[in-house]
């Protein structure tokens, strides 16, 4: 729904985004004085008005999820998707104020941690391969509190000031990032994967270009994003790909974030490797996000093309 453009008029550049985005940066700063409960559910309570403005990705949605979970294609079921759908992603969105406080004040719980202990003992860097679930943001906030901080990368947002908010929060949170959009996050990448400690975060169903590139749900798959990039940087820094989600929990500001095993790779070098490592990790994410498709932010965006 939001995604970086280039080339834009003086006007737009100037004038509009910046009146949005101190607006932004006003409600944000303002949210930072709610209690963590307040302010998410001030995102629940603020979508019955702003869904509006998105008309074209509720449709998306409504077909997605007739698609996407036929066994719950009634009216009735479609339309408590939907509500759900849209109310976790206003509450994500509000909740990026609180972002800070949530692994002190118990929000957060974690599963499959021992996943990231074994890769570091046995001297692996850890590529964490996360989608777009629940509060997704919660899973770099989470890897720093179990002991395995590291960095990753972002895209930058439409608004240059809703960019700033996010790389703020995010680095308030302790986490370290590089500009996705630049010739640069490769080498960061690699270099972060084999110092010592090495942990890398990449959200394989990014939409890039306009296309959300994983999961495949039955596309043909295409070695231009970010499933790609991370199939990619295992092959060459010999990393683990642990594939992460996040569920929010009771339609609250109450989280679990979930490390899964790390993904069997091929690792011989053969030139079939990469699509065959594409393929097992959407194995493993396919399902998550198809379970939990009320959840997924780019049910709004997807396309089956």
């Amino acid at each position: 729904m939001v995604k970086a453009k280039r080339n834009k008029g003086f006007f737009e550049y100037w004038f509009r985004d910046t009146i949005f985005g101190l607006l932004s940066l006003s409600v944000h700063n303002a949210l930072k004085l709610l209690s963590i409960d307040q302010c998410s559910g001030f995102g629940a309570f603020i979508v019955r008005f702003t869904k509006k403005l998105y008309p074209e990705s509720a449709v998306r949605g409504q077909r997605n999820w007739r698609v996407l979970r036929p066994e719950a294609a009634d009216d009735a079921s479609t339309d408590a998707a939907m509500r759900g759908l849209w109310r976790s992603i206003s509450r994500t969105m509000c909740e990026f104020s609180v972002l800070h406080r949530l692994w002190g004040a118990g929000r957060i719980s974690v599963t499959g941690v021992e996943h990231l202990d074994a890769a570091r003992n046995a001297g692996r860097p850890r590529l964490v391969a996360c989608v777009h679930l629940g509060n997704w943001e919660t899973i770099p906030v989470a890897l720093i509190g179990v002991g395995h901080p590291g960095s990753g990368i972002y895209l930058p947002l439409e608004n240059r000031f809703d960019t700033y908010i996010a790389v703020k929060v995010r680095e308030r949170c302790g986490e370290i990032l590089y500009p996705g959009d630049g010739p640069g996050a490769m080498r960061a990448a690699i270099r972060d994967l084999t110092r010592d400690e090495g942990v890398f975060v990449v959200f394989v169903d990014e939409e890039i270009r306009g296309r959300v590139h994983a999961p495949d749900f039955g596309r043909q798959p295409r070695p231009d994003g970010n499933m790609a990039y991370v199939a990619r940087l295992a092959a060459r820094t010999g990393a683990e790909i642990i594939p992460a989600y996040c569920v929010r929990l009771d339609d609250s500001a109450h989280f679990q974030v979930h490390f899964l095993p790390p993904v069997p790779l091929a690792r011989g070098g053969a030139p079939g490797d990469l699509m065959s490592n594409m393929a097992a990790i959407n194995t493993v994410i396919e399902p998550v996000i198809r379970a939990h498709l009320d959840q997924w932010f780019y049910a709004l965006d997807f396309e089956f093309e």
